[in-house]
Formats: structure tokens, C-alpha cells, sequence
């Protein structure tokens, strides 16, 4: 065995000869982020071998400088027979920052959720009054509310957890016979949540799961407002960054729990966050509603994912049956129900079905709209009232910043508008925090911004490689390299900086989202021109310029009025669905009507996407309004 010493924190663990260096670090719970799921493509899980020696298979990600100073990736390296003291301090910027505006906000016009509404949350609340016992009539506690209960709200029985039939005669007694009762209806059955002689508070959590961030809201049911919420990175991007990498990793019963732990994680560390903020109780959460993909559903629930890519793609569930917060793993009351948003197709999940409730598509609209939800994946929905069809692309984290070498999240420190010189390409830029402080790197709102410019005057050409001639000061060449910088490196600071392997990224990115659109269209002989309103959903759109987006060839070549940026809408549906049994049917009802449409089966789509692999499109005039 060869003893491994983790630093800064002198974690020691022992490994057999041979053992993955992530590998054991994870066995030592040391964090190493494996955003590419070990395939050594990413470069983030980036540490630094200060004494011994490991077996490193450089893949050409490291220099030769860097890998003589000791830098290996740690998924490519193998434990040697000797000893070996590793760094794992990261030398990623630390992306601290709020996304609750990027994800919380959103304008909800009134005609798609009332102020005016019933509430009609699927916990429903009641006093009951229990007959008090009687010597020898023959009857328990369980009985007496049995009866009372089947008689007030006229149901055949009752089922009562063994948890609160635990606490019953406590609670019957305290204020002879009268309780709150907490019950949910199903036909003749009345589900009993949760049960106290005193009256007690209701609250609520919306649960957005997004692949990169998860958010959550706390509401207060019958006030119906929401009191708090917060966003955060979903744990899960330490084993991947899109829901193939996730899948990928999570090939045993082993990893599938450890994915179902991480997003627990997260979400219960929000709620614990939110509640000590609020001062509530997780007892009074008892109602629950959850959007996400279908492979961040699947994880969340711990199903494997793995049958989700393999032919013929079909998930574990389309429409998820109600679970408890028990069942789940949630940190709520403990019979809690959680609704689960209903899955449409592989790639096309509860976030969707849950994000065009706040578009036209839930009045019945004639008029054709198109949704588009940007993100690590790329899902549409195009339609009207007499139908509806989806697909998703596989756009690759470059929208939000991975894959990128100077690329973050739009967060503390991150390069988010830029204006270049139309002269000299030099760049002037905000970052994220206030321009005090130091640039770490570019989000996806900058990159976007960034390449548009940098095409219009001439820096980089259609298929975006840089002009080596000289011309531009802010283009270094060096060998078969180029950078564009946006800040210049000084001592140990790199500099924020363009590849061409970054432009070659978002390329592929905004290739496969238009290409994905085109080909949705013309399956049923349509175009553009004939949509009346573009929704645009996720956090990162709520930032998109929409002509730069056009000019690197992302967005179609319509006029801003057709463009309405509706931020997380995932989130907000599920809001709507937390406290309206209208707009739970209506999701159903939505997702009922949707035909999925699986491109990869799709003839032509290989055609359109190797056309949208220039800056803006090998044909240009597709992007020339009027």
C-alpha cells in the first residue's frame, strides 16, 4: 500500500499501487471536481504533486512547464508504490456570487396566474373535532378520528402514518378532541400529512434542479407569497458538467446513490439555509413541487439514468407518482407530498413542461410561439393550441462558461459586457461585483458579446480563427496558438483571454441550438417567419444581447419585439403548481400534447448543424432582418 498525503488539509490515506488519484481522493473524501466525468478533456481537477512521484498519462492538456513543476490531472494519474504528498488547493476562481436575480425573477402577467386565485394547494387543511372516549365503548383513538374524519370531509377511510398514530393520543387530549388536520384527497381516501391541536403555519418549496444550479423558494401556501429563496451550484458538477458526463459516471448502484446524495445535498442545504433565515420549521413544509430534466429527475429519485441514452432512449418515468418528503430524501415534513413535473422524452423534462406554463402555449393561443430554454442543454418547444412539438441538443457548457479556459459562471469577478474599440479591437468591459475588482474570467452574456465584435471588425473570420497579421495588439500568436486578450497577464496573474478552441466551443454551442430549431421547423414545413413570440428561459438568458446573439448566428433574424426573456420559468411553474390544482391539470394537459421529436433519427439535422458551424451561418442571409 502506498500512503497518500492530501494537502492543505494533511488528509492521509492509503492506496493500493495503481489507484486513480481521484479515486482515492474520493475514497478519502478529499473534493476533486470532475466535471468531464474522468475523461481528462476538462483540465479542472488540476493538482499539484509536491513530494513522491505518480504514474501521469498526459493527454496533451499540460505543458511540459507545467507538468515539470509537478501539475498532473488527478483523473489521468494513477498511484506509483511510494509515497506521495499531493495538493488539491484549487486554482479555479473562487465563483462566489447571488443568482437569485439571474433565477428568482420573473414578470408574470396576470392573465396566466391570477392575483385573484383560488388557493388549492394538494395539502389541504381542516378542524376536525374527535368524540372524546367513553369507558368500554370499544373504541381507540385511531377509531374516533377514523370516524370523524370519513364523516367531515365524506371519504370511505382514512390513512394515518405510523408516525403521527405515534403522537395521537397526545394530540387528541390536549385540546379535547379539536385538531388541525392536514390531509390530501385521493378519491375516497383522505391521506393524513400531519395533525396538531394547534393551528400551525403552511409553507411550501419550489424546487428548480437545473444540471448547473439548483434554486429553491419557500411560500407561504394560503398568504400566497413567496418569503425566500436561494440559488447554488448543484453539487453534482463535481462528477459532470452536462447530463452525459452524469450518466456516464453514475454506471453502478454504488455511483447512482452517491449523484442522489450530492443533489440532496444541495437542496437540503438551501432549505436548512432558508429556514434558519425565516425562522420556520420543516414540519410546516407540506407542500412540495420539483422541476427538473429527466436525467436530474431520475437522480433525484435515484433510478439509473443509463437507459436514458441508450436506444431506444426511454426514461424510467414520464409522469412521476406522488412520493413523500420521507421518500425522497427532502428535508420537510415528513409525509410532505412532492409533485414532480412530468417528463415528455429523454432530453425534455419536468423543467420544460413546468417553464412554458408561464408562456402563451398554457392560454390556448393560435398565435405559433417557439421556447427555448439555453443552458448546458438546449430544449425547445414549438406550437400553438392544436399542438406541440420538442426536441434537445446537446449545447455544451460554454453558454455558462465551461469549456472555456478563462470562462466562470456569470458570477463575482466574471467579464460580463464588453464594447470593443472598432479601431483596435482593444477591450472595455464590467465585471460582475463592480469593476474594482479583477477580472478571473468571462461568463457566457461576455463571450457572447465578445465573438460578435470580434467578427464584425474583422479579428476572427466565419470559421473564428484569429487575423495573425499583426494588425490587432490584443491577438498574441504563438506557434500554431492564438489569443485574443481581454486583460493582459502581469506576474502570477494569467490574464483573462480567447482561444480559438474557445470560440470553437461556443461555435458548436450556438450551432446546435439553431440547428435544433431549424430542424423542428421544417418537420413540419415551417420557417421563422411565421412564429409570433420567441421565449427565452434559464438564468443565463435573462443576460443575452439579442443582437449579438444574432450575429454569431444563436438567435434567428427577427425584430427584439418577438423576444421575451423569462428568466428561470421552471421555477416560477413551479410555483403555479405548488398552489393551483388548475394549473397542475394544465401541465398535465401540456404535457400530454407534446410530441417529442428525437433529432438524432431526424433527417437533415446533421445537414443543418454542419451549416451553423460558421460565425454567423454558411448562409449568411439568414441573418439579414427585413
Amino acid at each position: 500500500m502506498s500512503k497518500i498525503t492530501f494537502l492543505p488539509d494533511n488528509i492521509t490515506f492509503e492506496a493500493e499501487p495503481g489507484t486513480l488519484v481521484s479515486k482515492a481522493a474520493e475514497q478519502a473524501g478529499v473534493v476533486i471536481s470532475l466535471p468531464c466525468a474522468g475523461r481528462g478533456i476538462c483540465g479542472k481537477c488540476l493538482v499539484q504533486v509536491e513530494d513522491g512521484a505518480v504514474e501521469f498519462e498526459n493527454n496533451g492538456k499540460l505543458s511540459d512547464d507545467m507538468v515539470a513543476k509537478g501539475f498532473v490531472l488527478a483523473c489521468k494519474s494513477k498511484v506509483g508504490t511510494g509515497d506521495v504528498a499531493i495538493n488539491v488547493g484549487s486554482r479555479l476562481e473562487d465563483e462566489k456570487g447571488a443568482f437569485a436575480d439571474a433565477f428568482n425573477h420573473m414578470e408574470v402577467r396576470e392573465e396566466l396566474f391570477p392575483k385573484e386565485r383560488d388557493i388549492s394547494p394538494l395539502c389541504l387543511k381542516k378542524r376536525v373535532t374527535v368524540a372524546p372516549a367513553e369507558m368500554l365503548d370499544g373504541l381507540g383513538d385511531y377509531d374516533r378520528l377514523r370516524n370523524a374524519v370519513t364523516q367531515v370531509l365524506e371519504v370511505q377511510d382514512i390513512a394515518l402514518p405510523i408516525s403521527l398514530l405515534r403522537t395521537l393520543p397526545d394530540v387528541l387530549r390536549e385540546q379535547e378532541g379539536s385538531v388541525c388536520l392536514w390531509y390530501r384527497l385521493e378519491g375516497e381516501l383522505a391521506h393524513i400529512v400531519d395533525i396538531s391541536a394547534q393551528d400551525r403555519a403552511d409553507y411550501g418549496l419550489c424546487i428548480d434542479i437545473g444540471t448547473t444550479t439548483v434554486a429553491v423558494q419557500v411560500v407561504d401556501i394560503y398568504k400566497d407569497v413567496t418569503l425566500g429563496g436561494t440559488t447554488s451550484y448543484n453539487a453534482q458538477i463535481e462528477r459532470g458538467l452536462d447530463v452525459i458526463s452524469r450518466i456516464a459516471y453514475a454506471k453502478n448502484a454504488q455511483r447512482i446513490e452517491e449523484m442522489r446524495e450530492l443533489v440532496l445535498k444541495t437542496i437540503n442545504t438551501s432549505i436548512d439555509k432558508l429556514a434558519g433565515e425565516l425562522e420556520i420549521e420543516c414540519r410546516d413544509i407540506r407542500n412540495i413541487s420539483v422541476a427538473g430534466n429527466t436525467t436530474m429527475t431520475e437522480m433525484l429519485l435515484g433510478i439509473t439514468p443509463e437507459y436514458i441514452r441508450l436506444e431506444p432512449y426511454t426514461p424510467a418515468v414520464f409522469g412521476t407518482p406522488l412520493f413523500t418528503a420521507a421518500d425522497v430524501g427532502i428535508e420537510a415534513n415528513p409525509q410532505a407530498f412532492v409533485l414532480v413535473a412530468p417528463n415528455v422524452g429523454s432530453y425534455v423534462g419536468g423543467d420544460i413542461t413546468s417553464g412554458i406554463l408561464c408562456t402563451d402555449f398554457a392560454l390556448d393561443s393560435e398565435e405559433l410561439c417557439l421556447f427555448i430554454d439555453i443552458g448546458t442543454n438546449g430544449e425547445i418547444v414549438f406550437g400553438n393550441n392544436d399542438f406541440l412539438l420538442s426536441c434537445a441538443c446537446s449545447a455544451g457548457p460554454a453558454f455558462e462558461g465551461g469549456g472555456i479556459e478563462c470562462g466562470m459562471r456569470a458570477s463575482e469577478g466574471a467579464v460580463e459586457t464588453i464594447m470593443l474599440d472598432e479601431g483596435t479591437a482593444l477591450a472595455f468591459f464590467t465585471v460582475i461585483g463592480g469593476n474594482n475588482i479583477k477580472p478571473q474570467g468571462i461568463c457566457g452574456s461576455g463571450l457572447i458579446s465578445l465573438v460578435a465584435q470580434l467578427l464584425e471588425l474583422g479579428v476572427i473570420d466565419q470559421r473564428g480563427k484569429f487575423d495573425r497579421s499583426g494588425k490587432f495588439s490584443s491577438v498574441t500568436v504563438d506557434g500554431k496558438q492564438a489569443r485574443y486578450y481581454i486583460t493582459q497577464p502581469e506576474g502570477d496573474y494569467r490574464g483573462v483571454y480567447l482561444t480559438e478552441m474557445d470560440i470553437d466551443n461556443l461555435i458548436r454551442a450556438k450551432a446546435a441550438i439553431f440547428s435544433a430549431c431549424r430542424t423542428m421547423l421544417a418537420s413540419v414545413e415551417m420557417d421563422f417567419d411565421c412564429i409570433s413570440k420567441i421565449y427565452i428561459a434559464g438564468g443565463f438568458g435573462r443576460y443575452i444581447d439579442v443582437e449579438k446573439a444574432q450575429a454569431i448566428g444563436l438567435l434567428p433574424a427577427l425584430g427584439e419585439e418577438h423576444f421575451e426573456f423569462i428568466g428561470n420559468s421552471s421555477l416560477v411553474g413551479t410555483r403555479f403548481t405548488l398552489v393551483s390544482a388548475r394549473h397542475r391539470e394544465k401541465e398535465l394537459e401540456l404535457a400530454g400534447k407534446v410530441t417529442y421529436i428525437d433529432l438524432s433519427t431526424e433527417a437533415g439535422y446533421m445537414d443543418e448543424y454542419v451549416s451553423a458551424m460558421f460565425l454567423p451561418h454558411t448562409d449568411a442571409s439568414l441573418f439579414r432582418k427585413g
